[in-house]
């Protein structure tokens, strides 16, 4: 048995790693398929368009947060992936109908956003790939940063904002040009 608590609070249960998951939004569909899960996800909203594999599977709706609930029961999912732009009242109807639904909260940080890659490994058992593909994410945020400070140390801008794009061989912003462009 596998225990979680999801963004809204609620304890939910699975017998084993998910293998039947219908996906409420487009932010977890692209996770599921990150996390090696794709084989594994049975039915998206109607908004899930990446990866291209995803437009393959079942939609469930979602226009308007008008989501088909007996099409999602027909799915027989083991669990449904809900997300912040699901409302609390969508998810205690599915929740209602028997269904296991976790809520999976936005995440606000990296550290969230890595928690919430390793929760829905977890819940699909797909731990050891995803702790792969997280170390991975986690090197290239560091190398970024690198990069930012060397362009700090170099003195050159970190930030160019154009004001004006009308015109793509002669961009518009305000202030003075660095010493490197003079």
């Amino acid at each position: 048995m596998m225990s979680f608590t999801d963004g809204l609070g609620r304890s939910i249960t699975l017998s084993g790693p998910a293998q039947r998951v219908v996906s409420m939004a487009p932010s977890n569909t692209e996770i599921l398929f990150y996390v090696g899960a794709g084989a594994q996800t049975i039915g998206r909203d109607e908004f899930s368009d990446y990866p291209a594999e995803a437009k393959k599977l079942p939609a469930i709706g979602g226009s308007y947060g008008g989501y088909n609930l007996e099409a999602i029961v027909a799915l027989k999912p083991d669990l449904v992936l809900a997300a912040e732009i699901n409302t609390q009242e969508q998810v205690q109807s599915l929740a209602d109908l028997g269904l296991t639904v976790y809520y999976l909260a936005n995440p606000l940080t990296l550290p969230e956003m890595y928690g919430n890659l390793e929760t829905v490994a977890r819940m699909t058992g797909h731990e050891a790939e995803t702790a792969a593909l997280i170390e991975s994410l986690k090197a290239r945020v560091l190398a970024v940063v690198e990069n930012v400070k060397r362009t700090a140390d170099d003195d050159r801008p970190l930030v160019y904002y154009e004001l004006d794009a009308t015109d793509a061989s002669a961009p518009f912003t305000f202030g003075q040009a660095p010493s490197s462009m003079r």
